[in-house]
């Protein structure tokens, strides 16, 4: 499947990919933690509510094959929320290690995607996921897996918002859309311990702002992942102004200014 146009059986293959994307031995760390009810407010976008416990979480992921993408390893961090009692997360930013998983989840899902160099490993109990960007650490997780736990999967709600700038640079090309992403799950592994979270600071995603107040647990899983989306409504485009415009979807446009008056010495 190659070439500039493609013919209709190609173009229902990829359709037939994006409608329902599945991934394959995806290994997963992740921390838990009790973070400020301010911290959460002010991380929504509208169309999103908090729920009664400001609860945060963060991965780090290594998928071994997919029907999309083909391997890559990503993180997340993630706030929970509701929309209309509909309980879920909503991604805040979300590290990729490949181009292909940035492109295929930011135009199709609107996932708050960037590169970085992103790691899993595991010896024995201990595992240990790393993500950088630059020079800077953005994530460190190191978690100690103490107990085996019952093979239960439950779907998993992830919300995104899918946006693109107008081509004047002001305002939308379309209305901003919430998504909600169902992600159900066949696990192989699931284990539970303790561990602890470093997130690092910068302009390119100010992860240090997310004030860790206690953490709630650490997990690990090795599944095989499948995911479904759906358009749930609309929002206030000058209300998401902010939202669209922050580093952790965004590059810090005004950073990389080099030209302006406010960058010169």
């Amino acid at each position: 499947m190659t070439g500039f146009v493609r013919s209709e059986d190609e173009i229902e293959a990829i359709q037939e990919r994006m409608a329902e994307n599945r991934f394959y031995d995806a290994k997963q760390v992740a921390i838990r933690f009790r973070t400020r009810e301010s911290t959460i407010e002010r991380l929504l976008p509208p169309g999103l509510e908090p729920t009664e416990e400001p609860v945060m979480r963060v991965d780090v992921v290594d998928v071994g094959r997919s029907n999309c993408v083909g391997s890559f390893c990503g993180a997340g961090v993630y706030v929970r929320a509701h929309h209309d009692g509909h309980v879920g997360e909503y991604c805040v930013t979300m590290p990729m290690s490949t181009e292909a998983a940035i492109t295929w989840g930011r135009e199709l899902f609107g996932e708050p995607k960037k590169k970085a160099a992103i790691s899993l490993e595991r010896s024995e109990n201990e595992v240990n996921g790393r993500v950088s960007r630059g020079d800077g650490a953005l994530i460190e997780i190191d978690a100690t897996m103490e107990t085996e736990r019952q093979l239960d999967p439950k779907p998993q709600t992830i919300y995104h918002y899918k946006s693109l700038p107008d081509v004047t640079g002001r305002g939308f090309q379309f209305d901003p859309t919430l998504v909600r992403v169902t992600l159900d799950s066949d696990l192989h592994a699931y284990e539970s311990g303790s561990g602890s979270l470093s997130l690092g600071a910068g302009t390119a995603s100010p992860l240090d702002e997310l004030e860790i107040e206690e953490i709630l647990g650490a997990s690990y899983t090795e599944a095989d992942l499948r995911s479904t989306q759906e358009n749930v409504t609309t929002v206030d485009p000058e209300s998401f102004l902010p939202y669209a415009f922050g580093t952790g979807r965004s590059n810090d446009w005004l950073e990389l200014d080099n030209v302006s008056d406010r960058n010169r010495p």
